[in-house]
């Protein structure tokens, strides 16, 4: 039996352990928390589900079919963690043209989406107005998951196929890993690290660390009765998650770059493949409430006047993996025979998880080719430097 080794427990490591399994390999995961348990971006409350990624089709498909995977390892497991609240993307700015390439995209693709005129907005969806709306984008299909929920099925299901974990520190070494001093090797290893990508492998891909910070607000007006979509305004660098499962607070994260993520992705010797530090308190979700910048409290006090004045209860920082095109990496690691890097999330990673995971796990099996727009791209850009489409943590 083929054996892989896989390094790291986020979204896209786990994921793709569990579908190596599936397909008859013997898995050995790694990673410095128990699977399913860990502190990293993947484990963050929300991750929005949608479809429309402005003219990209394989995206716009991927996410389609990980719905659908999403919906299998919930009944596979009986936790409910995708919750049905439909997405809205807010075509505002001068100019739309992602907005409408997605609808027409989706359409074409025979997702299910429907445009929205901005007069009819605040009539469909109570507690939006249309200022600034040219138009909106409605997937009743998208969806909210449960990040951590839906980590633990993963898991769940991955040591039902046998996935065997290890927790503990890798850090490359030839061929294979040393994992706390032990050295490991298989006929394929992937290094799946998330932010941490960078530090391991500095130089062979443009990825780099950021930060992002998101805040609940008190849920206030037709925001405390629940329901309502998740949104997002990407000409304003904004998104937000409603009030899910009885909860009494909304998700408002402004999408832009928080100037220092260093903090976040700690040195070799501490790294969490994941991206998180050995200390999950400096990531934890009960962080000490903030404002919001002044720049999204405004934005929210003209689109959702009903939380004009709401209290921010907690704010939650997360890293992830940007990339400076947006894609995805794969690529064979460099100077070895059996090694690959897949990462690079750029924010929009965790709702692909399981489809993400077939593709690679078609690549590595050969009845693939590799993309060529996930190829390893070498020293990163500025941080910061992108905003095409938004980082929406989805």
């Amino acid at each position: 039996m083929s054996r892989a080794l896989v390094i790291g427990a986020g979204v896209f490591g786990l994921s793709l352990a569990r579908e190596l399994a599936g397909r008859g390999r013997s898995v050995h995961l790694v990673d410095p928390s128990p699977a399913g348990a860990g502190s990293g971006p993947s484990y963050a409350d929300t991750r929005i589900l949608r479809c429309a990624h402005g003219p990209d089709r394989f995206y716009a498909r991927s996410a389609w079919r990980a719905r659908t995977l999403w919906r299998e390892l919930e009944a596979e497991t009986g936790e409910r963690f995708l919750h049905p609240t439909g997405a809205l993307l807010l075509a505002t700015g001068p100019d739309t043209g992602w907005e409408r390439a997605g609808l027409d995209t989706l359409r074409d693709l025979g997702i299910p989406v429907e445009h929205v005129p901005a007069a009819a907005l605040p009539g469909r969806f109570p507690g939006f107005t249309a200022h600034g709306v040219s138009f909106a984008v409605h997937e009743p299909g998208g969806a909210v998951l449960a990040a951590r929920t839906a980590m633990r099925a993963l898991a769940a299901s991955a040591a039902r196929r046998g996935v065997r974990t290890t927790v503990g520190t890798a850090v490359p070494e030839g061929d294979g890993a040393r994992v706390d001093g032990r050295t490991y090797t298989a006929d394929l290893v992937v290094w799946a690290v998330g932010p941490a990508l960078p530090t391991l492998f500095p130089g062979l891909t443009g990825v780099v660390a950021e930060r992002q910070d998101s805040y609940w607000l008190t849920a206030r007006g037709p925001w405390a009765t629940g329901g309502g979509p998740a949104w997002i305004d990407r000409s304003a660098e904004m998104y937000g998650v409603p009030a899910l499962g009885g909860a009494a607070t909304v998700k408002i994260v402004p999408d832009g770059v928080v100037p220092d993520a260093t903090h976040l992705v700690p040195d070799p010797a501490r790294l969490v493949p994941d991206g998180a530090t050995a200390d999950p308190a400096r990531l934890d979700a009960s962080a000490a409430a903030a404002e919001l910048p002044a720049h999204a409290r405004r934005y929210v006090t003209t689109r959702f006047p009903a939380l004009a004045e709401a209290p921010v209860e907690r704010r939650e920082e997360c890293a992830y993996a940007w990339s400076p095109d947006e894609h995805f990496v794969l690529g064979r690691l460099p100077g070895t025979r059996a090694g690959w890097l897949v990462g690079g999330d750029s924010g929009h990673g965790f709702k692909h998880g399981p489809a993400w995971a077939r593709h690679v796990a078609d690549v590595l099996d050969g009845t693939a080719e590799p993309l060529p727009r996930f190829a390893l791209r070498g020293a990163p850009a500025a941080p910061g430097a992108h905003r095409e489409p938004p980082g929406e943590q989805s």
